[in-house]
């Protein structure tokens, strides 16, 4: 990992990771600007979403302050590298003067060769709201862990990383033969598909809200790991 990361000293250390992962990517210049610039900070603490303020005391002024939620590392690694991405595009487009809009830095990201990340992402925020997608979701953490893992894990770091668009069609189809969306949407099948945004199918929704939960049974997973070790367990 790039030290100077470490600069981000108000930063949950779970990020770091996913920022290396980032900054990585980025071109030479955009990088070393954005690391060199002390203008530029990025705020996560894990205690933040459950008290009801904190302070926190920088080195010099911040200019431009990107805060991310910790419960961001429940979304897909595909997702997340996205956001934090994005916000370093936000922050470089109005540098140069830009308005920060949408579509400029979409742009700028798939120039930066995110453009995997931004298909993803956009298809993700298209079914998230959906009760097609709720309904995935809700069905997989009814089950237990093992069943989850044993039937759905061995796609995770797949859609993890890449996303359920960026999976091959044999894959897609090998996930698909796991479940049976009747027995899901078992009543409301044919009124749910109205839902479904043009160009996805009821199925590729189920997909991703199971998915959602496969991603959390994970952080967890690795969350109690962390707690042992830390007791020595």
């Amino acid at each position: 990992m790039d030290e100077k990361i470490k600069r981000f000293k108000h930063c949950d250390p779970r990020f770091y990771p996913y920022l290396d992962k980032v900054f990585s990517r980025l071109p030479n210049e955009v990088r070393d600007g954005i690391l060199g610039d002390e203008g530029f900070e990025i705020l996560a603490d894990k205690e933040l979403p459950d008290i009801c303020g904190r302070c926190f005391c920088f080195d010099r002024p911040v200019e431009k302050l990107v805060y991310l939620n910790s419960r961001a590392l429940m979304q897909p690694d595909h997702r997340l590298l996205c956001s934090i991405a994005w916000e370093i595009a936000d922050y470089v487009t109005r540098k140069k003067g830009g308005a920060g809009d949408e579509r400029s830095i979409e742009e700028l990201l798939v120039r930066w060769g995110f453009e995997r990340e931004v298909t993803s992402v956009c298809f993700c925020d298209a079914v998230a709201d959906s009760t097609v997608f709720k309904s995935g979701y809700e069905w997989a953490r009814r089950q237990s862990e093992e069943y989850v893992m044993l039937h759905f894990g061995i796609y995770f770091d797949e859609w993890n990383e890449r996303g359920l668009a960026g999976m091959s069609g044999e894959r897609v189809e090998s996930f698909r033969s796991k479940f049976s969306p009747s027995k899901l949407l078992p009543d409301s099948a044919r009124r749910v598909e109205k839902e479904v945004p043009e160009g996805f199918s009821v199925d590729e929704v189920l997909m991703e809200g199971i998915m959602a939960a496969v991603k959390e049974v994970k952080v967890q997973e690795q969350e109690k790991q962390s707690r042992s070790e830390k007791r020595g367990i």
